[in-house]
């Protein structure tokens, strides 16, 4: 029987789909069916990042160990043992609603991630996308947690220390370890020894794009006239400060070197930590956004729902970068080179929910998690 997007299939039905010799494989909180003729997975109706299942409108999420036959099927990687499958037989995505499962239709393997020749993670693409209504069905939005407030920007300019400290306590949890201390050197200026304090139980703001160098390893440059903290993810550049072994009191400019000559960023080193932790905050946020071509002339709509840090531009020799933000959401707009009458905006949001204000900007999504 030809089934249609939406269509409500008893399970039976759906692994009918696959034809003879089913195999059928646990993947996370997902079942992988596997037969002749087609592969057929049902995924459950979650929001949750830890279990899979359905992320946005033009992505599934498989999380957990998937053995090597159905792997093969995903994603079309070879050799595995014994004969390889047919590459191009289909595969259906299912979604699984009460007791019964929803048919989303053929999906496609995107990306996936490996740990010692095992599959543990695989996104694939759902096309064309989900409407909003089909959406709501197979990913029923989790209930929102409470989003950090907007109070440290009130201190952005005046107090950026202080900012920091309010920002990164509301966007980051503590990591539940015991906190790792170590020795700062007093070479180190007071704002980066604060920042060292704070990621002491909060790791993850040196940063999972570009990274700030551990206290232990930010070592002075080959002239011995700068100290490298924090370099570009993949060494395409490096921030540095004046080396002086004696900086209890200073806020020294931050220089940013990608070639033999180095020029300064537009903030001091008290700022420039607060720029580096928000665009750090959305670059490796759980939940995205970005559009496929965003108009300058949308920038008032854009800035209607969110607020423009007052800071001068981040990495502003290389791709100068302004931020806006909302409760939960750090926005970032860059130049578009191609054509000036458009900016590059990227989004990063502690939850799905807090990027629903933005739905209905009239630009098309190439990536909406909301």
């Amino acid at each position: 029987m030809p089934l249609t997007r939406s269509d409500m299939v008893d399970v039976r039905l759906a692994l009918d789909l696959v034809g003879s010799e089913l195999q059928v494989f646990p993947v996370g909180r997902a079942t992988v069916a596997v037969g002749t003729v087609a592969t057929v997975i049902i995924a459950e109706a979650v929001d949750d990042p830890l279990a899979g299942g359905v992320w946005n409108d033009q992505e599934l999420r498989l999380r957990g160990s998937v053995p090597a036959l159905a792997a093969s099927r995903l994603t079309g990687r070879q050799p595995f043992a014994g004969t390889e499958p047919d590459r191009d037989l289909p595969v259906y995505l299912f979604v699984r609603v009460a007791e019964l499962c929803a048919y989303v239709g053929p999906v496609r393997h995107s990306r996936s991630s490996w740990v010692d020749g095992e599959l543990y993670s695989c996104h694939l693409r759902i096309d064309p996308p989900l409407s909003c209504e089909l959406l709501g069905t197979v990913r029923p939005s989790a209930t929102s947690p409470s989003l950090p407030s907007l109070d440290w920007l009130d201190h952005s300019v005046s107090e950026p220390g202080k900012a920091l400290e309010l920002f990164i306590t509301g966007w980051y949890p503590e990591s539940g370890e015991p906190p790792a201390v170590a020795e700062i050197p007093r070479s180190i200026p007071p704002a980066l020894a604060d920042f060292y304090r704070l990621a002491e139980r909060r790791p993850a703001i040196l940063g999972g794009q570009n990274r700030i160098e551990p206290v232990d390893t930010v070592r002075p440059d080959s002239s011995a006239g700068y100290l490298v903290f924090a370099v570009e993810n993949q060494g395409g550049w490096e921030w540095s400060i004046p080396w002086d072994v004696d900086a209890s009191n200073t806020d020294p400019a931050v220089w940013i070197n990608e070639t033999d000559r180095p020029v300064p960023e537009q903030e001091p080193l008290s700022r420039f930590l607060l720029q580096f932790s928000l665009y750090e905050a959305a670059m490796t946020a759980s939940y995205k956004a970005f559009p496929r071509n965003f108009p300058k002339r949308l920038l008032p709509s854009l800035e209607s729902r969110l607020q423009r840090v007052p800071l001068r531009t981040f990495m502003s020799p290389i791709a100068p970068t302004e931020f806006l933000v909302g409760p939960g959401v750090v926005a970032l707009i860059t130049p578009t080179w191609q054509n000036e009458d458009e900016v590059d905006v990227w989004i990063g949001a502690l939850h799905r929910n807090a990027l629903q204000p933005l739905r209905e900007l009239g630009v098309e999504w190439q990536r909406f998690d909301g």
